[in-house]
């Protein structure tokens, strides 16, 4: 059979390849990766086209301690001031003499007698006594409650500043020669204390809820 001129689609029956080289007859010897145990071809997973680098994980910084509020540092001092306010009731206020010539001359005694006198005379040890309890609690209420308790406390410390004033200033007696001690300092330096840490807490104003 004789095959059409300019037909030569079919390639000659007799045609050979041409012989392989020892390394492709190796290559092709050699398991695809590829095939699974058994012999057949495992799919290939697919594979992005871009593969975005590496970036090492920073480490956590930790957390910077919560600073304490000028509040808080107001309400500790109040709480001192008023402490101090509430038992200066119980500190000796002043001293008083008196003259005693009769008894001197029968007993031979000194011709003067001294005595220490603790707190204040109703109705100011009672007002001193109330201002420091109120102070007391104002202050604790802002420590565990709210700050702004806190200003509230300027009031007593001003009724107790006030109580202990005219305590000084009616101090003395016909006959009676009194003077002021230390108990009486403490006192003043307790009430202008709790107003004038009240006035700043008052002075910085409202402030937030703590959580």
């Amino acid at each position: 059979m004789t095959t059409p001129p300019g037909d030569d689609s079919l390639p000659e029956a007799d045609a050979v390849p041409p012989p392989r080289t020892e390394a492709e007859r190796v290559r092709a010897a050699a398991p695809d990766p590829a095939s699974a145990p058994d012999g057949t071809t495992a799919p290939r997973p697919p594979q992005a086209w871009f593969t975005p680098p590496q970036v090492p994980p920073t480490p956590e910084q930790a957390e910077p301690a919560p600073q304490k509020s000028l509040g808080e540092y107001l309400g500790v001092l109040l709480i001192g001031a008023a402490s101090l306010l509430l038992l200066s009731i119980f500190l000796p206020w002043t001293t008083w003499r008196t003259p005693d010539f009769g008894r001197s001359i029968f007993t031979g005694l000194p011709a003067t007698r001294g005595q220490s006198s603790y707190g204040l005379a109703e109705p100011h040890g009672q007002i001193i006594l109330l201002a420091g309890m109120v102070a007391l609690g104002l202050a604790l209420a802002g420590r565990a409650v709210h700050e702004r308790f806190i200003p509230y406390a300027a009031i007593p410390g001003a009724l107790g500043l006030l109580a202990v004033f005219h305590r000084g200033m009616t101090l003395g007696d016909a006959g009676v020669t009194e003077s002021i001690t230390w108990g009486f300092w403490v006192a003043v330096l307790a009430s202008v204390a709790v107003l004038a840490l009240g006035l700043a807490a008052l002075a910085r104003g409202p402030q937030p809820p703590r959580s």
